[in-house]
């Protein structure tokens, strides 16, 4: 009996894509439009899903479901590689802005944001971690809606047998031999 693929390796590479996406300094911007880089993970997810299932259509429901599971993999992702790189990178945005002020003409503006990186530099490692780890759980439940979407948008672009049932395999003791006419009926009848 032939079965539904397994969702498990779409769902992996599709949640790569999603971690990845989310984890990639300037990469990570494409997420700003739409979290379109999430969707994408999502849709390649359930082409993997289409492109591996010869004989079932497959559903909605199980595009969402790849979609899913692929948001979630990105999540888990996304808390190995990006929320480290994060906080490295959040160091190296306080020299960078530092830099950036000491260029700015306007002194009220100036004293404002100095005030604010200086705010934000003395904070400790435990709330620099504990705001990162927050962050996560919002990127993550964006990651699982938004990547669930994407399953669901790949499967309506990229299923083309709609509507259609899957074969029947033929069952009974006449299984595999050449269909015999009536009797009466057919070139030997005389």
């Amino acid at each position: 009996m032939v079965e539904k693929p397994n969702k498990i390796q779409p769902a992996l590479v599709g949640g790569l894509i999603v971690g990845l996406l989310w984890s990639i300094p300037f990469l990570n911007l494409i997420n700003f439009c739409c979290c379109l880089g999430v969707m994408i993970g999502g849709a390649v997810a359930a082409l993997m899903l289409v492109k591996r299932s010869p004989v079932f259509p497959v559903s909605s429901s199980d595009g969402a479901a790849v979609g899913a599971l692929a948001g979630a993999v990105g999540a888990g992702i996304h808390l190995i590689i990006g929320v480290p790189i994060g906080l490295i990178m959040n160091q190296a945005s306080f020299s960078v802005l530092k830099s950036l002020l000491a260029q700015m003409n306007d002194p009220q503006v100036r004293s404002a944001m100095d005030q604010a990186l200086s705010e934000s530099a003395n904070q400790g490692f435990a709330e620099r971690l504990l705001g990162a780890l927050v962050g996560w759980l919002i990127v993550s439940a964006v990651s699982v809606g938004f990547s669930t979407l994407g399953g669901v948008i790949g499967v309506a672009i990229f299923e083309k047998r709609k509507g259609q049932q899957p074969p029947v395999a033929p069952s009974g003791p006449d299984y595999g031999r050449p269909a015999q006419p009536p009797y009466g009926q057919g070139p030997t009848s005389y």
